[in-house]
């Protein structure tokens, strides 16, 4: 499933947060429409200079291509079209972080609208850290050590008992 990087717009203060509605998800990987009409692609998601830096580049290797002759512009051109598409979505995350946004997290969905809906649930009903042991039990399974001990009933080999002591 592809990716999606988070943004959110830059705020006036560090205490206020960001409006959700304004978050950005930016997908990683090819852009599709970037590859068969970038200006238009361009145009829409108001990246203004790389729309001159990819006419520039087109417009030399054209010219390129008149002076040199042959398959091989062309076949430039044909690549540099691929590779743009390719990059595309990261150049749009770079001209967001240029003007301010900051990266707050990242999403995984088949659509944009999967990413947002798993984004969103996630940072209301956050997962439970495993790494962390659970609370309430901390301080009634710690031995001396810091640590469950087999001698105060709370471990039986490698497995912690459910309830405390059998």
């Amino acid at each position: 499933m592809p990716l999606y990087t988070v943004l959110a717009p830059p705020t006036p203060s560090d205490s206020v947060d960001a409006d959700p509605v304004a978050y950005v998800f930016v997908k990683d990987g090819f852009c599709w429409p970037c590859l068969f009409v970038a200006e238009l692609w361009l145009l829409f998601r108001r990246l203004w200079l790389v729309l001159l830096l990819y006419l520039a580049v087109v417009v030399i290797i054209t010219a390129a291509g008149r002076f040199i002759g042959g398959p091989l512009p062309w076949l430039v051109l044909i690549f540099f079209h691929f590779y743009f598409a390719l990059e595309a979505n990261g150049l749009r995350r770079w001209t967001l972080l240029r003007h301010g946004y900051r990266v707050i997290g990242v999403a995984e969905g088949r659509r944009i609208a999967d990413a947002e809906v798993r984004f969103f649930y996630e940072l209301t009903y956050p997962r439970f850290d495993f790494r962390q042991p659970p609370p309430g039990r901390l301080q009634s399974a710690m031995g001396e050590t810091g640590a469950p001990s087999a001698e105060s009933g709370e471990v039986v080999g490698f497995f912690p008992v459910p309830g405390g002591k059998p």
